[in-house]
Parts: structure tokens; sequence; C-alpha cells
């Protein structure tokens, strides 16, 4: 069980997936996909109502996981495409006096290089985060170390966008659109990086007000 860091009580916490979040995941694995299995597969921008995306991959699932293993144990995690203002959405986080907490289901406890792909991938990026929460389980563990503090949440995966939802009622939990979640209704949308920076920052406003014991920072 991960350690519960103490040094950020006070300041709400912002917290963002990565793959299909702050990345673009779907496209660089599908370009991945393409090269390794030597067949076309479909674009990324295709509209797809949920399907797993081995079945939109139109691929077994043990092929599909293989692609996949080949993919992470390649490091191309390290040079996937960052969708345009994720650096100054961070920044922006931080000006506002909150914490960027990264949490994504990459399996660091597997494979050895998914910490430091991930964590090289931030710094490539200009991403200055606070902490990083790895696992199926991130926002269980999210819960147990930040709890209340949490003010917003970025994810773009229908299940875990309703994970976070129902562990953080309080909070904003935001989808970030992709051809793969447009069919989902009665949810905070961001279409873009920089309009998910207007949300969170409005979600942090709100979260200093309903506490008139915390300052916010300029």
């Amino acid at each position: 069980m991960a350690r519960v860091r103490g040094n950020g009580e006070g300041k709400p916490v912002v917290a963002i997936d990565i793959d299909g979040t702050l990345g673009d995941y779907h496209a660089h694995f599908l370009w991945f996909a393409e090269q390794w299995m030597g067949r076309p597969m479909p674009s990324a921008q295709d509209l797809n109502t949920g399907l797993r995306l081995h079945k939109f991959m139109g691929v077994q699932l043990a092929l599909y996981r293989e692609c996949k293993l080949a993919y992470r144990q390649g490091g191309l995690k390290r040079f996937m495409p960052a969708y345009y203002g994720v650096q100054k959405l961070a920044a922006d986080v931080h000006a506002l006096g909150a914490e960027v907490w990264i949490c994504t289901t990459r399996p660091y406890l597997r494979l050895d290089n998914i910490d430091p792909d991930t964590r090289e991938w931030l710094r490539r990026n200009g991403i200055k985060y606070d902490a990083v929460l790895f696992g199926e389980n991130k926002y269980p563990e999210l819960w147990r170390q930040a709890g209340t503090r949490v003010a917003a949440v970025l994810e773009d995966l229908q299940e875990l966008h309703a994970q976070a939802t129902a562990r953080f009622p309080e909070a904003d939990v935001i989808l970030r659109s992709q051809p793969y979640n447009m069919h989902i209704e009665g949810v905070l949308r961001a279409g873009t990086i920089p309009q998910a920076g207007v949300m969170i920052a409005s979600a942090i406003a709100r979260w200093y007000s309903g506490r008139p014991d915390r300052v916010l920072t300029s």
C-alpha cells in the first residue's frame, strides 16, 4: 500500500489521467499496432460507442494483449504525443493554489519501465506534478490519500469516470471528450485541454469558497 502524502494538507487536489486525457494514446497505439501486426487499423477518430479497444481493432483479445505488451516494453509511452495545452494546464492548477496528482492505470508493478517511462513523458512535456498514482484502483487510492481535498478529476474512460464520480461526489469529475465516449450523456465534458482548464479553475475556486479557513493563493 502506498504511503499517504501529508505535505500538501490544506490544498485542493486535481487528479488527471494520462492516456487519452493528456496524451493521444489511442492514435499512437493504433499506429504502433498497424506496424506490429502488419495490417491496417481503424482511425482513432472513428466514432466508437464504448467498444473495448481490441473489438474496435477487430482482433482477438490475446493478440491485442501481446501487442499492448510490446508497446509498453518498447518504451513508446515516452514519446506519445501530448495534447495542446497540457503544460499550461498543470502550471495554472499550481498557480491557483492546488496540487496536480497524475492518476493512471498503467501497471507499474508488472513492468519495471512503466514508472520511469511515465515520469520521463511528464518531464518531456513540461508537466509539473505533485504525485503519481498507478494501477487499476487509482481512484480508491486517491480517496485514501486525498479524500475531500479532491476538487476535480479529468478522465477519458467511461468506467473510470463513473468510479471517480461515485468516490468524489463533491468534486467536478470531467470527461475528456473522445470518439469512444461521445455516447455518454449527462456528464461534465471538456472537448479540449484549455476548456478543461477553465472548468478545473472553477472547481478549485469552489473548493476554497466552501472552506473559509483556507486561503486561496494567487
